[in-house]
């Protein structure tokens, strides 16, 4: 399978972490900082462009305060 083949996962995905961000209140240069990662990559992941390995998602979960399994529930 293409990477193409999971666009609406991507998206699924992108949305919990940017409603997971909002909940905290910080903005995506302060996740991105905070999860070592740049912030272009986390807007990518944001928007479903992204295809985030498993290690930044365990960044991106440690950072939001959430479980990884909150990130991809439903996906």
């Amino acid at each position: 399978m293409a990477e193409s083949d999971f666009p609406s996962e991507r998206q699924a995905l992108g949305e919990h972490v940017r409603q997971k961000r909002k909940l905290l209140g910080i903005s995506q240069e302060e996740l991105a900082f905070r999860a070592d990662l740049d912030r272009t990559y986390v807007s990518q992941i944001e928007r479903g462009i992204g295809n985030p390995s498993l290690t930044v998602l365990l960044r991106l979960a440690a950072v939001l305060q959430v479980k990884i399994q909150e990130l991809v529930e439903g996906i």
